[in-house]
């Protein structure tokens, strides 16, 4: 029974503590995933952004700090009653995803992981089941940790998701699992793939563009369903007067060996005074170093009046270029982002709010602004392990003096 125990703890625990990291590394996307639910029901503008993200933080924290205490054996009765109340609300509402499919990801793992909603009611079924089995037996097994200390492991885990939070809210996170991470491209070197479909008494068929079906064949064409780059950039730049793609000469292979940075405006309505000084002198040095168009700017082209107020706003002289919001969201977090690109290559993102001005002329700005957000998460990590280890070698103390004695 024991190792049953432990190996239910290790699993439900381990799944826990993976979907509450993955997504508090990434706020922001992850509360961009909880307004897709509260939009797919209709709700989505009665609660304020700035609580979507709290909420999220609050789960994110719950399910790492119920997965930790799980999988080291602590607060045996209130663990697993955590466990087991979560699992009564995922439970039905992923039954309900599965079957409504009212969103395309349930966001459980942040974008660490994608799976379908079928695969999520699955792994929930299973989870219910073992968080029920630790409600009954859980106590059967030891602890790690001295029962008198283990709430110092709920603080500790608390400020280590905290700090997680903030820096992914306020910089960019730490750990970057979207199609434009540090190191690559942000144009996709695979193109996308066009499918045309046609219909044959009732029937659907669906052919590439090598294989379509001859004039008399009876086949009528329906659509074309295209089918996105394996690797999941879909960033393309349209000229803003124009309409015309320049996605390969602003920041694809037709750039050329260039330096250039990006100013990333989501949503432009939310973009004001507050980051215009700082866009501007950002601007200016970049155009001191590799001369004009090397500080671009991106938005939606959703609402052009408000591209134009944010733009009137910023007094602003730089080229704007459109894309789909979507994309811009998924290249770096933020209402203003910054990205910086030499030869096209993503060299580092930050929010605009996170520069410091006073170092732009302490060399060269891809090094300046430079960020190691996987090297910060696994220092972070090792200082939290480190912790525990202290906590529990504390917890052992009062054992040593009673055995003395």
């Amino acid at each position: 029974m024991k190792l049953a125990v432990w190996l239910a703890r290790l699993i439900v625990g381990a799944v826990f503590i993976v979907s509450g990291v993955s997504k508090m590394v990434d706020p922001a996307g992850f509360a961009i995933k909880i307004t897709a639910y509260l939009a797919a029901w209709h709700i989505d503008g009665a609660i304020a952004p700035g609580l979507v993200v709290v909420g999220g933080c609050a789960l994110s924290t719950l399910e790492f700090v119920t997965g930790w205490l799980l999988a080291t054996g602590s607060l045996r009765r209130s663990a697993a009653w955590s466990a087991l109340l979560m699992m009564c609300v995922m439970l039905p509402l992923t039954a309900y995803i599965a079957l409504a499919n009212p969103v395309d990801d349930c966001g459980c793992f942040g974008d660490l992981l994608i799976i379908s909603n079928g695969a999520t009611f699955a792994k929930n079924v299973v989870l219910f089941a073992l968080s029920l089995f630790l409600v009954r037996y859980n106590r059967r097994a030891s602890t790690l940790f001295a029962p008198w200390i283990q709430w110092v492991q709920v603080a500790a885990a608390i400020l280590f998701m905290m700090i997680l939070a903030i820096i992914g809210n306020n910089e960019q996170p730490l750990l970057d699992f979207r199609p434009y991470p540090v190191g690559e491209p942000l144009v996709a070197t695979d193109e996308a793939e066009a499918f045309y479909v046609y219909t044959r008494n009732g029937r659907e068929k669906v052919f590439s563009d090598s294989e379509l079906p001859a004039d008399d064949s009876g086949w009528e064409f329906k659509e074309i369903q295209t089918v996105s780059p394996a690797s999941g950039k879909e960033l393309t730049l349209l000229d803003r007067i124009s309409g015309e793609d320049m996605t390969d000469s602003i920041i694809g292979e037709g750039c050329g060996e260039t330096d250039r940075m990006l100013l990333l405006l989501p949503f432009p309505s939310e973009a004001g005074a507050a980051g215009s000084y700082t866009a501007n002198e950002l601007q200016a040095a970049m155009e001191q170093r590799f001369g004009a168009g090397a500080f671009v700017a991106i938005t939606a082209g959703d609402d052009t009046g408000a591209v134009d107020s944010a733009l009137d706003v910023m007094m602003a002289t730089f080229p704007v270029y459109y894309a789909d919001r979507k994309a811009i969201m998924a290249v770096a977090r933020g209402s203003m982002a910054v990205v910086y690109l030499r030869n096209g290559i993503v060299v580092w993102k930050r929010s605009l709010s996170s520069i410091n001005l006073d170092r732009l002329n302490d060399g060269d700005l891809a090094e300046v602004y430079a960020t190691d957000g996987a090297r910060w998460f696994r220092l972070l990590t090792a200082i939290f392990l480190l912790g525990n280890l202290i906590i529990y070698l504390i917890g052992l103390i009062p054992g040593l003096f009673r055995r003395k004695n």
